[in-house]
């Protein structure tokens, strides 16, 4: 047999073996030759020459002689020349210290493994390593569609391709953000580290999607991951499969169970997301049941609410996400109320999602203390509203958010709140951004006082500011920015500068030339009042058609 027709332990664990098989001692790039099965009738050691891997039943070979251990027939197979030993079931310490002082390598496969069939595999690797190769990601391909079948989850569907390839499998949704990943699981031997270490680059993936996403089934495209295809569900992009390598580069095998694997892994996306839209499109309808509504119909809403999973005596935050274009028009959205979903389902919160008139309502649990809910709510919502806006980048997503309350009546007017929310940032010109109505009081005063005191709003701005703003003008200077600044960061002098990105001693002498422009010491609370409210006064002000310019 010659050196060219050999095959690694470790390609071998790749594309030839069972994927319950693993290497538990000897060096993974050890070579054979062929595969022998060793029999329970003489002779038990059929022809050897050396190099080849010996598979072995402990339960056939003690058939034939009860005193028969691993270790024992391992230390004989040594002899003989074998350079590896393929043992059925558990394999204990004595058979793992035999194979490192023979320097055989070991490997261990489940106890219902057919030898025979193994013993067709590994021949055939070796002497057809091309065909081995299609044919085991055809059945690879074939596992995958049975799991799926037997309705098993991404995961169990990423562990088989993670372990056939030995890389790390992500899964990301259409706008880039992580489904899940996998790493794979060699046993108690790593091969050679492969796939192991490498860190996910998943915001640099989100980023490379914008320009380069792949779009064509069954393309494989280098991304900052390794190397992505695109998943499609009924023609639409649905995710992307990626092969996390550091180098980039996939054998021909890996990019066969990448091809196969999208083909299986976009049918499962597309069945999980048919179960999801079903059970909340019962959701769905009852929100808009629920806004639609009054006082006198509560009780059959509750009805209603709680067969749908909602418990309307629990306290939530309403969220209202809006989509325009530049000229303040709405945005559909309806195609996009699914991605809401998903993210709700993939974070374990048990809210509620649904449409009513030109936004996506969603209900927000907050079942620990508020302010620790409501803060992770937050930053979870912003993240939805980031995805949302890049799949319409011809506007504007902003999103509400209410204050925290119970009950339907208080819910509806929650979701006034939010709505109002998303108002009221834009009029201030904050289009795409997370806005929380708890965080708009004073604006709500100041803006309710523009329409009927709008000449005293501009004298007011003016006494404060003019100075400043004139200064700045005329110098080319920074002091209203600083100024918001330095109360953005609540007076903290060296958050203040680490934001504006300039001295603390720059900093200290532009708040004492604001004080003597404004003639305001801003050591006194209430000057520290005059100028702040001056500021959200300029920002009211600038709502007005004409009125940024010399705001």
């Amino acid at each position: 047999m010659s050196d060219k027709n050999a095959a690694s332990i470790q390609s071998l664990l790749r594309y030839s073996l069972p994927l319950g098989a693993s290497i538990v001692a000897g060096d993974p790039d050890t070579q054979v030759n062929w595969s022998i099965t060793i029999r329970a009738q003489p002779p038990v050691f059929p022809d050897i020459y050396g190099g080849e891997l010996a598979l072995v039943s402990m339960d056939v070979l003690r058939s034939f002689d009860s005193r028969l251990t691993l270790s024992s027939v391992l230390r004989q197979l040594a002899e003989f020349g074998v350079n590896g030993v393929l043992a059925t079931g558990s394999i204990g310490h004595d058979a793992v210290e035999a194979a490192n002082d023979c320097g055989v390598a070991l490997l261990s496969v489940p106890e219902d493994t057919s030898l025979t069939t193994v013993e067709r595999a590994v021949n055939s690797l070796i002497l057809n390593h091309s065909a081995r190769l299609t044919e085991r990601a055809i059945e690879i391909q074939r596992q995958l569609t049975r799991l799926s079948a037997e309705n098993r989850d991404l995961n169990s569907l990423l562990q088989v391709m993670s372990r056939s390839t030995g890389k790390p499998i992500a899964i990301h949704d259409d706008a880039g953000t992580l489904i899940t990943q996998i790493m794979p699981y060699l046993g108690r031997r790593g091969l050679n580290g492969r796939g192991g270490g490498i860190p996910a680059r998943h915001d640099e993936f989100k980023q490379w999607l914008g320009d380069h996403a792949p779009s064509l089934l069954g393309m494989i495209s280098a991304s900052p991951l390794g190397c992505t295809t695109v998943l499609k569900v009924e023609k639409r992009v649905a995710g992307y499969l990626s092969v996390i390598d550091s180098a980039g580069s996939l054998t021909e095998f890996d990019r066969l169970v990448l091809t196969y694997g999208a083909d299986v892994c976009a049918i499962e996306m597309a069945k999980n997301r048919a179960i999801a839209s079903a059970v909340e499109q019962t959701r769905g309808d009852w929100i808009q049941m629920w806004l639609s509504g009054t006082p006198a119909d509560d009780d059959l809403l509750r009805t209603r609410a709680q067969r749908a999973g909602f418990q309307p005596g629990s306290r939530y935050a309403v969220t209202v996400y809006r989509a325009t274009d530049a000229a303040g028009q709405s945005l559909p959205l309806e195609s996009l109320i699914s991605l809401v979903r998903d993210d709700m389902s993939r974070r374990g919160v048990n809210g509620a999602v649904g449409q009513y008139v030109d936004v996506i309502v969603a209900l927000y649990p907050l079942d620990e203390d508020d302010a620790v809910a409501l803060s992770r709510s937050r930053s979870s919502i912003e993240d939805v509203r980031s995805q949302l806006a890049v799949r319409r980048p011809e506007g504007f997503v902003s999103a509400g958010i209410s204050r925290p309350a119970a009950g339907l009546s208080n819910l509806r007017d929650a979701y006034r709140e939010a709505k109002d929310a998303v108002g009221i940032a834009y009029e201030l010109n904050d289009h795409n951004m997370t806005t929380f109505y708890g965080d708009l009081k004073l604006y709500q005063l100041l803006l309710a006082l523009k329409e009927r005191n709008l000449e005293h709003l501009h004298h007011f701005c003016h006494d404060a500011l003019g100075p400043l703003i004139e200064h700045d003008r005329r110098k080319q200077s920074d002091l209203v920015r600083t100024l918001s600044g330095f109360f953005g960061a609540n007076g903290n002098l060296a958050k203040a500068a680490q934001e504006l990105d300039v001295h603390r001693n720059t900093l200290v002498y532009r708040l004492e030339r604001i004080a003597e422009l404004t003639e305001l010491d801003l050591d006194d609370s209430d000057n520290r009042l005059i100028l702040h409210l001056a500021l959200k006064t300029q920002r009211v002000l600038a709502t007005i058609p004409g009125e940024r310019a010399t705001a």
